[in-house]
């Protein structure tokens, strides 16, 4: 039995702690179940809420949002996702949810890289240089942001054994060539 899984027993504790019926217990659970699904969703957070942070203030909307989708329609083996952005609004990265979550991440942010060129990258780029557009460079770019990410999500995490942690930096960064060569294909 896991520590910290709600059970009766848990359930019972807290309603006699709280004075509250049971029953009232169990519902506040189910709903907080039902409303925290979408935190499955909620892959490398912390990267995305600094982004956004940064991004409202950079193109003055304090609504700016960054949102991950699932694709519910797509091949079950679709290693590779893609962004939709409306410049200054919202970007939207899509994803396939069949995916391994290690895959998963990778997949995010490499798509976040392209938000990091478009609106951070480009912005300090070289006097006299050309903007990271070609997709020769925004490609390995991106990907290069994404191993950035993942390394720091490795670190923030390594204390803790978690599925989604790569067993070394050179593993990091493989995962990034081989979803370049998926892209290509």
């Amino acid at each position: 039995m896991d520590l910290f899984t709600v059970d009766d027993a848990k359930i019972q504790h807290i309603s006699e702690k709280f004075d509250v019926e049971k029953d009232s217990v169990r519902l506040v659970h189910k709903i907080f179940v039902e409303a925290i699904t979408e935190v499955k969703y909620q892959y490398l957070a912390h990267i995305i809420r600094t982004m956004e942070v940064h991004l409202r203030k950079k193109t003055n909307n304090p609504m700016f949002q960054i949102n991950c989708e699932p694709l519910l329609r797509c091949p079950r083996d679709l290693k590779v996702g893609c962004a939709q952005y409306f410049a200054g609004q919202f970007f939207t990265i899509f994803f396939n949810p069949a995916m391994d979550e290690k895959q998963l991440r990778v997949c995010l942010a490499h798509e976040l890289g392209h938000l990091f060129i478009v609106e951070l990258l480009n912005e300090v780029k070289p006097t006299g240089s050309k903007p990271y557009t070609k997709e020769s460079m925004t490609e390995p770019l991106s990907s290069i942001f994404g191993v950035f990410t993942i390394l720091e999500k490795n670190h923030f995490y390594r204390d803790v054994e978690k599925p989604f942690n790569h067993s070394s930096w050179q593993d990091i960064v493989e995962d990034f060539v081989n979803l370049q060569n998926e892209k290509r294909h």
